[in-house]
């Protein structure tokens, strides 16, 4: 497992020191800060912070405090394109409309800015995070990684209280964000005022 924080992922040097032939899966972390951004958002109507901060996973980085909010995969690709992807994507008009927006940033766009146009704001936001990432000795594409990957994501997703995962999320303590989420996100990703 290795640690970085997503603005230091905008750095190609940064990245190539991920590994570019491994699959993997990764977490991303959020300060109490910005994860107030997120549960808190102005765009939602309720107010979740109060009542999902304290069954949050937390963990500590350069002395300051983190909470679990996310977990991916790289199966197809390797960890680094994948989080080369998530962190420095483009919020183009084709990848937007046909939902090609990694989902992760559809869900930031949608909470922070109400606008899944809105790169700026998304970048501004992803670069508070941390990310921690754990490469896989598989081939990349191989049916092994596939089956043991995705198996490491359903028990990341059932064992820990994760706000932002949305895909085979059942977590009762996530329903009524995750609710509100997916009304969010539809209508956030016709929002385009650029």
């Amino acid at each position: 497992m290795k640690k970085v924080l997503a603005r230091d992922l905008r750095s190609k040097e940064n990245l190539r020191k991920i590994s570019s032939n491994m699959p993997g899966y990764y977490k991303w972390w959020a300060s109490k800060e910005s994860l107030a951004l997120l549960l808190n958002s102005k765009y939602l109507k309720d107010k979740y912070l109060k009542t999902l901060l304290p069954h949050l996973t937390t963990s500590t980085y350069k002395g300051k405090k983190y909470y679990y909010i996310y977990v991916g995969i790289a199966v197809k690709e390797s960890i680094q394109s994948r989080l080369d992807w998530h962190v420095n994507q483009h919020h183009t008009k084709s990848s937007v409309e046909s939902g090609f927006l990694s989902t992760f940033r559809q869900s930031i766009s949608s909470l922070v800015a109400f606008n899944q146009f809105d790169e700026s704001a998304t970048n501004e936001f992803i670069d508070t995070l941390l990310i921690k990432y754990y490469p896989i000795n598989l081939p990349i594409k191989s049916n092994e990684a596939k089956e043991k990957i995705e198996k490491l994501e359903k028990t990341e997703i059932s064992n820990h209280v994760l706000p932002i995962n949305i895909k085979d999320n059942k977590d009762a303590m996530v329903k009524d964000f995750l609710k509100e989420l997916k009304v969010l996100r539809k209508s956030s990703k016709q929002n385009n005022n650029a």
